[in-house]
């Protein structure tokens, strides 16, 4: 009979995630439209930027601006995000919204404190370096200076999304655009074309988007001292598990492109570069997604059971994972042509292959994301380090070999390798609690 039981449960578990799924899609459909449109808007920005980069900067420029781009990545997407934004929706639907006012200049006046000392930092290492004659020294005291920046721009966006105002996000990465086209035709026609300026487009960008935030100056309170500590407290003490988790992903990814300079040259990271820029979309993607439903299911699992955030990893892993292979797809079959139309006079290692494991590696990542939804939205992210340390294990064994043997391609197959390791991880780990 409990056999019967099991198997019963077994064939209803996808069709009730399916269900699910379509119900919360129909509930979340007007701001998954609006974060759609947000991301697309910067997606869309940085692959323009990159592909005139690619086409006007020489291959050895354009890998020490992917590498530049990928250690600021470390630090506001890794680093910053992982203390202030990712832990944001179990923290703020743990107080009243009444206070919520102080809760978003605190967190404007921390993150960009914090941020500003880093950026200071870089900017002093930049200084020196150009003091004893180094030629990277401009490209690291501009992207010092894009990192208080950026984080500007992104905590306000945060806070958008966590308050369901998704038009004044749309806003601001629609400012950004427009100055990211104006700046980088201002470089191209001043004849500016240094990694140092790239950054500087971001940069300024950046800053005009944020800025945006003066508008709303009435929705924001001084913070009293009890209750910024107590939310900075309760932000940091899950953060390190946050920044822990995404520092592992940044390094099966992003975090390649410095390492196959290091490894194979900075053609390679160039090359890398390209490749992510092709998967960027499905990315952003993913990233809506997290962003649109994290504050939903935060309020919806905060006194749930296990099963519903079982449920809710179910239906986001078949949806992200669906979309990945359809993309994937995609790319394998149209991207080669895509890439020889948009970029000329540069050589770079993309073949089919690259492009079809990179495929790989990206739906994966998307359904290890789904499956983390959940948990990121209680606050539980260290339930999922196990799989990224394993993950990163992977990763460790194969990246020296392959790249050695295959270059480029082989950068991405311990991607893959990383990838697969992390879900199976996941996978293994959720099936063990589900059954206790």
């Amino acid at each position: 009979m409990t056999d019967r039981l099991d198997r019963v449960a077994a064939q209803t578990r996808v069709p009730g995630a399916v269900s699910g799924l379509l119900r919360r899609l129909r509930r979340a459909g007007g701001n998954v439209a609006l974060g759609l449109i947000d991301q697309a808007l910067l997606s869309g920005s940085a692959f323009v930027l990159t592909i005139v980069l690619a086409n006007v900067l020489d291959i050895n420029s354009f890998g020490r601006f992917s590498v530049a781009w990928s250690l600021s990545i470390l630090i506001e997407a890794v680093f910053l995000r992982g203390l202030f934004d990712d832990g944001l929706p179990a923290a703020a639907h743990r107080i009243p919204k009444s206070i919520w006012p102080q809760l978003r200049l605190g967190l404007h006046l921390a993150s960009l404190l914090v941020s500003g000392a880093l950026g200071l930092l870089l900017v002093g290492a930049g200084l020196v370096i150009t003091t004893v004659g180094g030629d990277t020294g401009g490209l690291v005291i501009v992207t010092g200076l894009a990192i208080p920046a950026v984080r500007l721009q992104s905590m306000f966006r945060r806070i958008c999304y966590l308050d369901g105002r998704l038009p004044r996000a749309l806003a601001s990465s629609l400012t950004y655009c427009v100055a990211l086209v104006v700046s980088a035709g201002l470089m191209i026609a001043l004849k500016l074309t240094g990694a140092a300026a790239a950054m500087a487009c971001i940069a300024i960008s950046a800053a005009l988007a944020g800025g945006l935030l003066l508008a709303h100056t009435s929705e924001l309170a001084w913070p009293q001292a009890r209750i910024f500590r107590g939310s900075l407290r309760r932000l940091f003490r899950n953060g390190r598990w946050f920044v822990a988790t995404s520092l592992t992903y940044w390094i099966g990814s992003i975090g390649l492109i410095p390492v196959c300079g290091f490894l194979i040259g900075l053609d390679a990271s160039a090359s890398l570069r390209i490749l992510l820029l092709v998967f960027a979309p499905l990315s952003q993607f993913c990233a809506t997604m997290f962003s649109v439903r994290l504050p939903e299911i935060a309020a919806e699992l905060r006194a749930g059971r296990r099963s519903a955030v079982a449920a809710a990893a179910r239906e986001n892993a078949l949806l992200l994972g669906s979309i990945a292979a359809a993309y994937g797809t995609a790319v394998v079959l149209l991207g080669q042509r895509i890439l020889a139309l948009v970029i000329h006079g540069q050589s770079y290692e993309i073949g089919t292959g690259s492009l079809a494991l990179m495929g790989a590696a990206m739906a994966l990542d998307a359904v290890w994301l789904g499956l983390a939804l959940p948990l990121f939205a209680t606050g539980k992210p260290q339930r999922f380090m196990l799989s990224r340390i394993a993950g990163l294990v992977a990763l460790c064994c194969v990246l020296p070999f392959a790249a050695e043997a295959w270059q480029v391609m082989g950068a991405v197959t311990a991607m893959v390798a990383s990838s697969a390791a992390s879900v199976i991880t996941v996978v293994l780990t959720n099936s063990a609690r589900e059954r206790t």
